[in-house]
């Protein structure tokens, strides 16, 4: 047997057996990893259809029992599994492609029945999983899986055909296997104890700064500012020291850049305070390092102010976040995606289409720093399971500390709760959690484009923006004929975020389950999202937060206990449908809304809910019968409260 083999999806699905050793982890993959893998392998199968795509190594240790040879699966189970999970999907939702070769599961888990109960029922016919007795991540990743591959093709305008066919052929995984006598024990050891390894923004940076390599002072104020921004968990003024801080920014180092670049590096030259941050670090090191491939340690860790208190954590990583500063600053190169999994490749093509190398990396790195500044202020940020959104101020009282205020703050507290700032936390949030991975998340790029380009926007402007863009996303993208889309990036940078569909381009089937009955939730978690900001509007629920919920809930279960199936339209309606967390859906199972809201429907979990199934709760706790009457009705006004918002002039009070 090879140590190392390649094989394809198909080979690694149609040959041997895997088995999930109990000491792993159970599945723990969600929809944001699922949504990620899909995204890759699309990408791939359009833009490179006629070449292999690594998709990481499957490490296993051999083992026979009973005269059969199985593979015990020491590291890539959760890929493993997700791709078994796919093709079930596939097999179940996609008749066109024949898959008439994948005649088993053959990955198991040892020990663990509920999972194994659920992976081949979902083999075999999904109708018969008993849904008190199913492995709930399991089940959540199986429920979207065919919809997130029918969604992503359709925005890469490819077929799903062309998805698979790339999938079970191009898609390669390095099987690895450790010889018979290893050590397992040791071997984990080794493996959870692996070292510091250069990672894709640290080869962008070696790039950049090879123009200005001959100029020392150059390189120094580049890697200062480059290193500062890379911590995307503190904001950006912190990464600073203070006395740094304060050359560089504007209000005791809080607000503004208030230097050039050239300046910056001349204090290199004049054995300034500057002169500190860079101690013990030769920057020719610096640049070696990188272009070496070797990590490095960060000069500005020595610098900062390690005792202010920072509990903020950023959307994206700081390789997400590169791409899209280069997005706005060449926002007409369609060659810059938001997909840091080429990231230097579109670095590395910008670069070489510069007529001015030099001229760009200074231009880029200002820009960046600029853009960090605006993106701490007007994007939210995590703090505390509470969206945040917050400026840097100095103390009057002391102006070497720092707090944080609201950026829309009307009054001199740090939270005044005027609304105004709140109203815009759940715009963004809204964007977010509908689309919460990492890689094409245009509405930040809107976002930070806009604020880029209308400095010093107040609430009132910065919150039509965001409304604006979000009654193009409904009417443009997910509302609109399938002819009549529109890319996201003409409606951010054409259409300066604002729609041009009218009534007539609405598809309003967009919004309920379409004729698949296994197709999945088949309606863009967005469109539940924007719902619900709608009630919230109506409603004034100070309650009320966006969250991660991913799972479609029809309130009126699809295999009722003791009790006959709806018709399939009303079921499948918007007013049947809802979002819930993960846990909420596995919860709920296959009760009656009667039993939901005898269950589920106490003021403290009714806190936790969508605004669109509190009010389906409210609906039972008014005695309402909830049938196919109050299915349609409670369509109909959802329809009406849309197309309402969609079309008035005026942004929502």
């Amino acid at each position: 047997m090879n140590d190392i083999q390649e094989l394809t999806i198909k080979e690694l699905l149609n040959s041997n057996e895997y088995r999930i050793p109990i000491y792993q982890r159970n599945y723990a993959w969600g929809l944001g990893e699922t949504t990620q893998l899909i995204q890759d392998i699309a990408d791939y199968a359009k833009d490179s259809p006629t070449n292999n795509y690594y998709i990481g190594n499957l490490i296993v240790f051999p083992r026979h029992k009973d005269n059969s040879l199985y593979f015990e699966t020491i590291d890539g189970q959760q890929r493993t599994t997700t791709i078994t999970i796919l093709l079930c999907a596939l097999k179940h939702n996609y008749s066109k492609y024949d898959l008439s070769w994948y005649s088993k599961v053959n990955l198991s888990f040892d020990h663990r029945e509920k999972s194994n109960l659920t992976l081949f029922a979902l083999y075999n016919n999904p109708e018969t999983i008993n849904h008190g007795v199913v492995n709930a991540n399991i089940m959540a990743v199986y429920n979207k899986a065919w919809s997130i591959v029918d969604k992503i093709c359709q925005d890469k305008e490819i077929s799903v055909s062309t998805f698979i066919d790339y999938l079970l052929n191009k898609v390669i995984i390095l099987r690895i296997s450790v010889p018979k006598d290893t050590n397992l024990n040791h071997y984990f050891e080794i493996m959870n104890s692996r070292g510091e390894q250069l990672e894709q923004h640290e080869i962008v940076k070696a790039h950049l700064m090879s123009p200005i390599k001959e100029n020392q002072s150059a390189m120094a104020a580049f890697n200062l500012i480059w290193e500062a921004c890379s911590n995307m968990d503190r904001y950006v003024q912190l990464n600073f020291s203070k006395a740094t801080r304060e050359k560089i920014f504007d209000n005791n180092g809080t607000e503004n850049i208030k230097i050039s670049f050239n300046d910056l590096a001349a204090l290199y030259n004049k054995n300034s305070v500057l002169g500190n941050e860079e101690k013990n670090h030769s920057l020719e090191r610096l640049f070696l390092d990188a272009a070496n491939n070797t990590p490095y340690s960060k000069p500005w860790e020595e610098g900062t102010d390690k005792d202010q208190s920072e509990t903020y954590h950023s959307l994206i990583t700081f390789s997400n976040f590169l791409l899209h500063a280069l997005k706005i600053i060449r926002s007409d190169n369609k060659e810059v995606v938001l997909d840091d999994k080429r990231l230097t490749k579109i670095f590395k093509s910008v670069i070489k289409s510069e007529k001015d190398a030099a001229s760009f990396s200074i231009e880029f790195i200002m820009k960046l720093l600029d853009l960090r500044l605006l993106f701490d202020k007007y994007i939210i940020k995590r703090k505390q399971d509470k969206w945040s959104l917050k400026k840097l101020l100095p103390q009057k009282a002391d102006k070497d500390k720092y707090y944080y205020k609201d950026t829309f703050s009307q009054t001199e507290y740090e939270d005044d709760g005027s609304g105004q700032n709140r109203n815009i936390i759940m715009l963004l949030s809204m964007f977010h959690v509908s689309a919460p991975t990492q890689i094409y998340k245009h509405w930040m790029n809107a976002s930070l484009y806009y604020v880029y380009n209308h400095r010093n926007t107040n609430a009132t402007e910065y919150a039509e923006y965001l409304w604006n863009l979000s009654k193009a996303y409904m009417l443009d993208r997910y509302l609109a004929i399938p002819e009549n889309k529109v890319p996201f990036e003409t409606i951010i940078f054409e259409n300066n975020g604002k729609s041009i569909n009218h009534d007539k381009d609405i598809l309003w089937s967009n919004i309920n389950i379409d004729e698949y009955p296994q197709k999945g939730e088949h309606v863009e978690n967005f469109v539940f999202n924007f719902y619900d900001y709608l009630l919230l509007k109506k409603t004034k629920d100070t309650d009320f937060e966006f969250s991660y919920r991913t799972s479609v809930e029809h309130f009126y279960p699809q295999h009722p206990t003791d009790k006959d199936p709806m018709d399939f339209n009303h079921l499948h309606s918007f007013g049947n449908l809802c979002l819930v967390s993960r846990g909420m859906n596995s919860k709920f199972t296959n009760n009656l809304p009667g039993a939901k809201y005898e269950n589920f429907g106490d003021a403290k979990a009714m806190k936790t809910y969508s605004l669109k199934l509190k009010s389906m709760m409210n609906t039972i706790k008014k005695g309402e019968r909830w049938d196919e009457t109050k299915i349609a009705q409670k369509e109909q006004e959802a329809k009406e409260l849309i197309s309402k918002a969609l079309f008035s002039e005026k942004q929502l009070e």
